[in-house]
């Protein structure tokens, strides 16, 4: 697995409008509310699923570096990336070895299965006693490719690690067909599998129609240096007299309403991240090519950048018909509890 910790530190982000980083969304912050109140819970797992191009991988990235402050203690946290494994099956083995290199440990060669158990074990709470804490919270993303045996190596896992003195969270993360994966163990008899990542589920949607107005300023957040954005340096005239992205927030919106009119959507519907920020670049670049202001956009240039960026042909996947109320509760239980935590 290559990493960005595995890379040299004097490659460059190629130059571009926007920056290819993780930026806060309301649905980011939602996750990270309803995982913090099962963590409180002492639940021993959860599962996160949501269609594709939504973000759920840097999702699960912000959450990695916000969770200890939500939960207000130190948290050692692990992201595993589970593989396709549709023509070639992991063996236990090299899924256990796998795990050792993701989180960190170069410790894999050994033919004995029971000494790379207990490696992968004993590394697990070496990185959780370097956090200081006994907390451990291992975000297992694309999920879905679990196979039967790996769920049982994580259950075996999971109890390795309370017997070592470890208190284990793992949060399965991946595509809707992860749904179905509790009746599957239920109807053969896998209660514990069930029990212990499937007790308690969130789906993970893209960017709510009345939301875009706030990712719009995160997308304009000041980097951690405080440098000015390529945007700005982009359309200098256009920021120093008060112009943001935030300003486009009505033409999105009135893009998304008029396909929602056109295609007879009346439950609403999401714009998956991914989407949403290439159409931006497409508006932009098409400005500068132009040589226009930015001012100057409208909802109709708006709807054909959706459209170059083929989002109508896979809208069908992100119309908003799910019940979020037991989401609700679990925010609204989250929000109590960092309250109390306050208080």
């Amino acid at each position: 697995m290559i990493s960005n910790e595995s890379l040299p530190n004097n490659m460059t982000e190629p130059a571009g409008l926007m920056p290819n980083v993780t930026v806060w969304t309301p649905e980011i912050d939602r996750l990270c509310s309803v995982v913090a109140r099962w963590i409180r819970l002492d639940l021993p797992g959860g599962t996160v699923y949501g269609q594709q191009r939504n973000g759920k991988t840097r999702a699960a990235k912000y959450l990695a570096g916000a969770i200890s402050t939500l939960l207000g203690y130190e948290v050692a946290v692990l992201h595993w990336i589970i593989p396709e494994q549709q023509h070639a099956k992991q063996t236990e083995r090299e899924f256990v070895q796998e795990m050792i290199q993701q989180s960190g440990s170069a410790r894999v060669v050994s033919r004995d299965l029971a000494v790379l158990r207990r490696r992968c074990h004993t590394h697990l709470v070496d990185v959780a006693r370097e956090a200081g804490s006994k907390r451990l919270v291992v975000i297992v993303d694309e999920a879905q490719n679990l196979s039967k045996s790996q769920f049982g190596y994580l259950i075996y896992c999971f109890n390795a690690l309370e017997g070592l003195g470890i208190y284990p969270f793992f949060l399965l993360i991946g595509q809707p067909e992860l749904e179905n994966t509790p009746t599957a163990w239920a109807e053969a008899g896998g209660m514990q599998v069930t029990g212990r990542f499937f007790a308690r589920e969130h789906i993970y949607r893209g960017v709510h129609i009345n939301d875009i107005e706030e990712v719009l300023k995160a997308f304009d957040a000041p980097s951690e240096d405080n440098a000015p954005s390529p945007l700005a340096n982009a359309f200098p005239d256009d920021y120093a007299s008060g112009w943001s992205l935030a300003a486009l927030a009505p033409q999105f919106r009135e893009a998304l309403e008029l396909v929602m009119q056109k295609h007879n959507i009346t439950s609403g519907l999401r714009l998956p991240m991914q989407y949403l920020r290439a159409s931006l670049l497409g508006l932009l670049y098409r400005v500068m090519d132009k040589k226009l202001s930015v001012r100057r956009i409208n909802s109709a240039m708006v709807f054909n950048a959706l459209k170059e960026t083929d989002f109508f042909k896979v809208m069908v996947y992100y119309v908003d018909d799910v019940d979020d109320s037991e989401d609700l509760l679990d925010e609204e239980g989250g929000l109590e509890a960092e309250g109390a935590m306050a208080a």
